[in-house]
Parts: C-alpha cells; sequence; structure tokens
C-alpha cells in the first residue's frame, strides 16, 4: 500500500479531488507521522474528555467560528451526523430526511429505527444535478406531521448547491423544530466575503463540516458545530464517545487544529485569490462543455452556487461524464473528484496552483474542441419518489432472497443501492423497486458507475425480502 500510494503521489498527476490540500507538504512542515503519533499520554488530554491541550483546540476553533460549541471529528461527517442524530431524536420518532442526504443519514435512521418522511430537492435538468430544497414544502410536511421534530437536509450539495438555508431555519424552529445540516462540502464557506454563509450562521441548530474535503487538512478530519440551546451538549458528547474511536489520532486532531489556525491567518486572502482566479477562467465559454454557475440562482431551489465546485457538462450523451474523466486522466494527467453520466466534477480549493488551475481549463478546452454541437436531452437522473413499504429497521428483521438486478422490478430491496461517489441512495431498504429508479441503476452501471451497497459486489444481484 505505502509503496503504491508513493507511486501515485509521484506520478505527476495533479488532483482536482480531496483532500483540499492537493498533496502540499508543506503545509505542515513535512510533519513526520510517525514521529508525533501519540495516545492519551499526560499533558496531551483526552478528545472524550477534554480539559487541557484539547479543549484549549476546540476552544479557539469555537471564536474562530463564532459557533457555542465546536467538536473535533476523527471519523469524518459520518460520525458527526450519526451523533447529532442520535442526540436529538428517541427510538422510533419520525424525522424529515432530505432524499439526496449521504448513507450516513440513513445508518442514523437505522440506528434508532426513526420513520422516514423525506422532501425532495428539485431537479436541474440541463445538468443532471439536484437543486435546492423548497422552504414552502418543508412548511407543509411539518403542518401536515407535528410529530416531525428533527430535520436533516445536506447544502451544499456535491456539486455545490445551496438551499434557503436561513428561511428552511426559521421555518424549522417555528414547528418548535430541530435543524441538523450536513455542510461537508462546505467547510470553507467561512472565508468566503461574497459568496455562500455557513450554514451554523443562518439559524441551524447543528453542522457538520468536512475539513478534508475542502480545507487543508488531513483525510477523515472534520467539525460538528452546535448553535442551539435546545440541544443538549451533553448528549451530543454521549453520542460521540459511541460513534468516534477511543483512540483518536493525535496527527488528525493536530491537522484540525493546524487547518483552523492557518484560515484565521491566511484563509480569507487565499479564498479572494482563488475565486478571482476561478471567475476569470470560467468566463471561457466551451463549444459544447457546460459550466453551470451563478446563473442557476433564484430557480430550482437554488439560493446560492459555490463557484469553487467545477462541474464540466456533456450534453448529448457524445462523450459521458466517465469519458471526459478519463481523458483528463490519461491525456492531460489532471484526476478528477467524481464522474457521473453527464459530467465530471473537480473540487478546487486555495492550495490549487494557478498554474493547475489553468492547465484543467485549457484540457477541458482541448477536449471541447473535438466535440460536435448536439442538443440531444439528458437521461433523466432526479431522485424516484419510490413506495416506501417499511422502514429501514424492519426490513432487516424480515426475510430475503437474492435475485438478479434486472429481475428485481416490483420487490421490495432489502439493500441500499447508490453510486459512490457521492453515496445519495437511489434505493432505500423497504422501498418497492420501481422501473424507473432499475433503469437508471442499470444505466449508470452501463455507462461505468460504481454501483455499492449490494452484497454482491459486481452489481448483478440484489437482496429483496421474501
Amino acid at each position: 500500500m505505502i509503496e503504491k500510494l508513493t507511486e501515485y503521489s509521484q506520478n505527476g498527476r495533479y488532483p482536482f479531488h480531496m483532500p483540499g490540500h492537493k498533496r502540499r507538504k508543506n503545509l505542515l512542515e513535512a510533519v513526520d507521522p510517525f514521529g508525533v503519533d501519540i495516545t492519551e499520554i499526560e499533558g496531551f488530554d483526552n478528545l472524550h474528555h477534554a480539559e487541557g491541550l484539547l479543549k484549549d483546540c476546540m476552544d479557539f476553533a469555537r471564536t474562530f467560528y463564532g459557533t457555542k460549541k465546536t467538536w473535533f471529528l476523527v471519523n469524518g461527517s459520518t460520525c458527526g451526523l450519526l451523533a447529532a442524530i442520535a442526540a436529538t431524536t428517541e427510538i422510533g420518532e419520525t424525522v424529515l430526511i432530505g432524499r439526496n442526504c449521504h448513507k450516513a443519514v440513513y445508518h442514523g435512521a437505522l440506528l434508532r429505527n426513526l420513520k422516514v418522511e423525506y422532501v425532495y430537492p428539485s431537479y436541474i435538468s440541463k445538468y443532471g444535478i439536484c437543486g435546492g430544497y423548497d422552504p414552502d414544502e418543508i412548511d407543509r410536511m411539518m403542518s401536515e406531521n407535528p410529530k416531525i421534530k428533527v430535520v436533516v437536509l445536506t447544502s451544499p450539495t456535491y456539486d455545490g448547491i445551496v438551499s434557503d438555508i436561513k428561511k428552511i431555519a426559521e421555518i424549522v424552529h417555528r414547528h418548535q423544530g430541530v435543524l441538523i445540516v450536513d455542510e461537508a462540502h462546505g467547510a470553507h464557506f467561512c472565508l468566503f466575503e461574497n459568496g455562500p454563509k455557513p450554514a451554523y450562521q443562518l439559524g441551524a441548530d447543528l453542522v457538520i463540516e468536512s475539513l478534508h474535503k475542502t480545507l487543508p487538512a488531513l483525510t477523515q478530519t472534520a467539525v460538528l458545530h452546535n448553535m442551539s440551546d435546545a440541544v443538549s451538549e451533553g448528549k451530543i458528547e454521549q453520542a460521540l464517545s459511541i460513534f468516534e474511536t477511543s483512540s483518536p489520532s493525535y496527527i488528525l486532531m493536530g491537522s484540525i487544529d493546524h487547518c483552523i489556525r492557518f484560515m484565521k491567518e491566511n484563509g480569507k486572502e487565499e479564498m479572494k485569490k482563488l475565486l478571482c482566479l476561478i471567475r476569470k477562467l470560467r468566463e471561457e465559454k466551451f463549444r459544447v462543455i457546460q459550466m453551470p454557475g451563478k446563473e442557476l440562482i433564484g430557480r430550482d431551489g437554488v439560493y446560492d452556487v459555490d463557484e469553487t465546485k467545477l462541474l464540466f457538462s456533456v450534453p448529448g450523451g457524445e462523450l459521458s461524464g466517465f469519458e471526459l474523466a478519463d481523458r483528463l486522466r490519461r491525456s492531460f494527467e489532471f484526476e478528477m473528484e467524481m464522474a457521473a453520466p453527464s459530467y465530471a466534477l473537480g473540487i478546487s480549493t486555495i492550495c490549487d496552483s494557478k498554474e493547475g488551475l489553468e492547465g484543467l481549463f485549457d484540457a477541458i478546452k482541448a477536449v471541447d474542441d473535438t466535440l460536435e454541437n448536439r442538443c440531444d436531452s439528458l437521461q433523466d437522473f432526479s431522485l424516484d419518489r419510490n413506495e416506501v413499504r417499511y422502514s429501514v429497521y424492519e426490513t432487516g428483521k424480515l426475510e430475503c432472497e437474492t435475485v438478479e438486478l434486472k429481475d428485481a422490478e416490483g420487490r421490495i430491496s432489502a439493500e441500499f443501492v447508490y453510486f459512490y461517489p457521492p453515496g445519495i441512495p437511489l434505493i432505500v431498504p423497504g422501498e418497492v423497486i420501481s422501473k424507473a429508479v432499475m433503469e437508471k441503476v442499470l444505466f449508470g452501471k452501463d455507462r461505468g458507475a460504481q454501483v455499492n451497497g449490494l452484497a454482491d459486489r459486481e452489481a448483478r444481484c440484489i437482496r429483496v425480502v421474501k
């Protein structure tokens, strides 16, 4: 493994993928990880009972962010989401979940045996991506189901679409509810002067951010912010002690602290430089390839757009997103974050070089010059409103059998099915497998999407309720 990692780091391929430090060793002064890898020894505190060094570091973070409390997470945003859901719900309660939430949110519902209602984001058919949530829809659903007291949403999306969290928070609080926001892809929002604002500044109660996705921090690093008087900090810490390792890496915790101090000293200035360059590069107009941007604001539930997410869409099917990403990799030495049937996505951060960003746009221009200007419609990849027969928890207690994926239409799924990335379930256990969703799964699989969630690693079979 180490040899393979070393080889990749030296192959010259430029990373437009996580982690956000973009392999810049100077950010941690090239510290030898073995030399600083310790456990809870005298003078270094304990993450789950912080009284000294780690308490001081988390207090610094709280002051920097302006929150009531900020916890360091070394199990990624996943453990923050699980802890937030566990701390705000009782077993068997009803929650409202954004249907495009990450699989970790569904796992949280499973562990608490929660009854789930879904709010669906809009769909931007031009690019084949999810839009934002409609605040009025959330208001209606909470009015019709007063049992809903916890709402879990994702903003921004993997593709950089931001919902109107301020308005949504006001609605949730009017219904005496708690709003949890998965802001994993928006940890850099605190550095914007003119751009999306962090959810913890807009009224959200609990906000989870992945530092490693868009900031100079090591993989698995994240933070959980509390801005609520209605959520018990004791319950959050109890949940974190369950879902987070009891042997947290001091290297990762040091990376979190270093990242936050780096942001305080240099972050806003570096973000200003990055946005200036990206906005200039975005002025480049391609013949066929398209890039969504600020023009999306005001429709399809889009309240704002994160310009640092570089989404290159190829309409008409002449070149799939997987083929575009492969061409960028093989011909131009750029590794993208993810690919989908109709687009490839790159993540830019304050650690990107001017040469790297300009090189990517030059490569896109070169690919674009080889394409014909076709206007065929895109495959519909909106999230289907699957019929729900059982909760995820209930489904796990039923007798199941295995059938071929192509023959599963009309059966009740006993497994999750999702493309990874981004990890958003197309099918959830307990849902009826419709023809429409089956076609999406097979379409994506045929074009190279990585189908996850199935026990069958080759994604040929699926477990269903017998």
